[in-house]
């Protein structure tokens, strides 16, 4: 009886192995990219400029109708926020011989690790696009400059309520019945310090398991807290030379993304004359901005940890 030719071989498989990479590759994108949960504007478009229209609001209505004359129309007031998606991707190049003698560990742990790196810049992206807002407020005695802050300048519940404060009088829609305060790990265990006696909420306490957002960790003084620790830290800016700390305060419109090309895991390869080198990574179009001003703060402070 001839040897069948009906072969399994790689390249009966290769879609079998694309499919396990990209599982690994989006299940660890996942876990890092927790601004994106914020995006409460997206468009999706092949273009080389993306704009945003932001319509201001209409004038209150206060004086009454009279019975027999029109309504005078109001016209609409709006501004464009124009985004131009930039290329962004990672890759590694794994070998034949380093995927056979690791039992094809590498390949999965390859996908994974790109997956990782792939969430997380997105999360730094969209946090280094919030840092740009003007609108900028100083813990405790900060009163104009990271030189102005002390280590003893932390995030508490005195500056929490100052945050909801700045966005609540200007009307800013909140995101599902709650504001948003994105903060360090750091900062979070300053503002457990400082939280009263059944002031702080956790999550376990108040919300069911699909109201979650992702790295939320409790409610305080209107705001979910939510960790990212890839919030901006300058080293060394305060008047006693320890760090100074970004957290982020949003409402309702505060961040935007523009895509061009969604990221996505990318395998490439092999191009060498006896197939062992194979390209592992991932890239997307896209840019991150603020959409409406008013509906974001950031809050510069010291921590009780602060190197």
């Amino acid at each position: 009886m001839p040897f069948t030719t009906n072969l399994s071989g790689t390249a009966q498989v290769d879609d079998s192995i694309i499919l396990a990479y990209d599982q690994q590759f989006i299940v660890a994108q996942a876990q890092d990219q927790i601004m994106d949960q914020f995006v409460t504007y997206k468009a999706n478009i092949n273009a080389k400029s993306i704009e945003f229209e932001k319509y201001s609001q209409l004038a209150l209505a206060t004086t009454p109708l009279v019975e027999t004359d029109d309504v005078v129309s109001e016209a609409l007031s709006d501004a464009n926020i124009i985004l131009t998606p930039a290329e962004y991707g990672n890759v590694v190049t794994k070998t034949q011989l380093a995927s056979l003698q690791t039992g094809g560990k590498i390949d999965l742990a390859s996908a994974r690790l790109v997956g990782i790196n792939a969430g997380r810049t997105q999360d730094k992206l969209a946090l280094m696009a919030l840092d740009a807002s003007a609108n900028v407020q100083f813990a405790g005695t900060g009163n104009g400059s990271n030189g102005d802050l002390l280590v003893t300048d932390i995030v508490d519940v005195s500056f929490l309520n100052k945050m909801y404060n700045k966005l609540s009088r200007s009307s800013i829609q909140m995101i599902n019945g709650l504001y948003v305060a994105v903060l360090h790990e750091d900062n979070i265990f300053d503002l457990r310090n400082s939280a009263g006696a059944g002031s702080w909420t956790d999550i376990n306490k108040y919300a069911q398991p699909n109201e979650v957002l992702m790295n939320e960790v409790g409610m305080l003084c209107g705001f979910r807290i939510v960790r990212d620790n890839h919030s901006t830290i300058t080293a060394g800016a305060s008047g006693d030379s320890k760090d100074v700390y970004n957290s982020y305060f949003m409402g309702f419109n505060a961040l935007g993304k523009a895509v061009s090309k969604e990221p996505g895991m990318v395998a490439t390869g092999p191009f060498d004359k006896l197939n062992r080198f194979v390209n592992l990574g991932w890239y997307g179009v896209f840019k991150y901005g603020i959409i409406d001003q008013d509906a974001l703060y950031i809050g510069r402070s010291c921590s009780s940890l602060s190197a």
